[in-house]
């Protein structure tokens, strides 16, 4: 589904201006998830109440997860091939890694998960020089992907510390809702001039935008920020299938060894790290992940998944 999205992007676009996008994928995605909710009442529906409690965490979520990203790909869309969309979006681990000493030490990257963090970033830099970046609107398309990459990173942090006892359903409402405010004025002043076809957007809105938030926060809360951000590993190889079947964007050898190396990167980044011998002392660093490590069991059993 994700993987996806970068193509109904570029059809959307068609019709819509950037900023009109991503309101209207985001408008729907809010109602299927509001939907939702209130069909399954319970914990999910009871946390809603958060939007009150804390308007500004909300508002904060809204502009890094939805908004400031969603903006980013949409006009940098405009100029740069569907492929090469998902892989630049694939260095948000990097950015995850980059982040990770200043906001959630937990998260820094180390031994393993280090070196399957590089040999993903080979992959994706392979990938890179299937596409030409040849003119000065895709090099600053380029660069506005890349900086959506960022925002997801940050947001990441957000979701995993501050809505880590919040159902994955009901943060992913709040941020889509959020975002969908907040790139209203902009959207406003940007309406079609023509009457679009919204089959695109629609399965944009349901479903590249809806739910998969919904599964991409339950991951958050199960994996941790680093490891649930390499699902962006898995949507290159996706979204140039994608390009080459409907938008003849081509297919080279080079693609190929990229994928290979992005999915050799997800093997060995996604894997947790080994417990350490019982007895063995342990020093600050490792008592620092054995807390994280508590930390996220907690959230694990204690979010509900998405059915």
């Amino acid at each position: 589904m994700w993987g996806a999205s970068y193509l109904l992007i570029k059809y959307a676009l068609e019709d819509f201006s950037p900023a009109m996008v991503v309101f209207v994928r985001t408008a729907l995605g809010a109602a299927v998830l509001y939907a939702i909710i209130r069909a399954q009442r319970g914990e999910a529906r009871a946390e809603l109440a958060d939007i009150r409690r804390r308007p500004a965490t909300a508002v904060l979520l809204g502009a890094l997860a939805i908004t400031a990203p969603f903006l980013l790909i949409s006009f940098g869309e405009r100029e740069v091939p569907t492929g090469l969309t998902a892989v630049l979006i694939a260095s948000a681990p990097l950015w995850v890694a980059i982040f990770a000493p200043a906001l959630d030490r937990s998260e820094t990257a180390a031994g393993r998960q280090a070196l399957g963090l590089v040999v993903g970033i080979a992959g994706v830099g392979l990938l890179v020089g299937v596409e030409s970046i040849d003119t000065l609107g895709q090099f600053l398309g380029a660069l506005a992907m890349l900086g959506a990459a960022g925002f997801y990173a940050l947001s990441s942090f957000i979701v995993k510390s501050t809505y880590k006892a919040v159902p994955a359903l009901t943060t992913s409402f709040i941020s889509v809702g959020a975002g969908c405010l907040l790139v209203l004025p902009v959207a406003a002043a940007t309406p079609p001039d023509h009457a679009p076809g919204l089959r695109s957007i629609l399965a944009l809105g349901a479903f590249g935008t809806a739910i998969a938030f919904v599964i991409f926060y339950a991951l958050i809360g199960e994996l941790g920020a680093g490891r649930a951000a390499l699902v962006s590993y898995l949507v290159p190889p996706i979204s140039l299938a994608y390009g080459a079947l409907l938008l003849d964007e081509r297919i080279g050898l080079a693609a190929i060894g990229g994928m290979v190396l992005i999915l050799a990167g997800v093997t060995l980044a996604s894997r947790a790290p080994r417990p350490a011998p019982e007895g063995a002392e342990a020093g600050p660093c490792v008592e620092e992940v054995a807390e994280a490590e508590t930390a996220e069991a907690a959230v694990a059993t204690g979010a509900s998944r998405p059915s």
